[in-house]
């Protein structure tokens, strides 16, 4: 898909849970259960984890995204990191909930600022409402935390060019009675 939107191949280069239960060493307690919802591994240089691996001497990366009408970023873990139990959020977080975004926001003045804005969303500049930048918190404010935390530091500060979001479509069918499709209206 990404070849046929931008005539040329994606490489991956580095992906992470942000929902997950694992065992992982800790200083204090050695092997523990780690259960992160939301959040994603802070490993720095040098954790044991990482030994063997290409982020053994620097720590991997820690992706936070944004909202797609915000700054991402990707920093790099501080030794700092243990006192979240090597943790950070995976994201910005929602200061809206999906059902306050679609009752709330005009889809015509989300899809218009997107578009003065220079950001394609989706294939056809629908943006999906629950989605859009102001269910979200500022990014900014959110890396300023983590990183006056010690948990990490700023490596790279990134805008979005584009925002493709997976759907189950702008119409789902639903079988009636008879089993006959009957049409029926997402979220979206």
């Amino acid at each position: 898909a990404f070849r046929q939107v931008f005539g040329k191949d994606l490489e991956l280069i580095y992906e992470i849970s942000h929902n997950l239960v694992q065992r992982e060493w800790h200083p204090e307690y050695d092997e523990v259960w780690v259960h992160r919802k939301g959040a994603t591994r802070a490993f720095p240089a040098g954790h044991p984890g990482l030994k063997g691996t290409f982020w053994e001497e620097t720590g991997h990366p820690v992706l936070i995204p944004g909202s797609n009408k915000d700054w991402s970023y990707i920093l790099r873990p501080a030794v700092g990191a243990v006192n979240s139990g090597f943790s950070v959020n995976h994201g910005a977080g929602r200061r809206m909930s999906r059902g306050e975004a679609t009752r709330s926001l005009s889809q015509r003045q989300i899809d218009d600022e997107y578009r003065e804005a220079g950001i394609l969303v989706n294939t056809d500049g629908r943006v999906p409402l629950d989605e859009a930048a102001p269910c979200y918190k500022s990014s900014e404010e959110v890396i300023d935390a983590v990183v006056g935390a010690g948990l990490a530091t700023i490596e790279y500060k990134l805008w979005p060019l584009a925002s493709l979001k997976g759907t189950d479509g702008r119409k789902q069918k639903r079988r009636g009675k008879g089993g006959k499709p009957q049409k029926t209206r997402s979220h979206f």
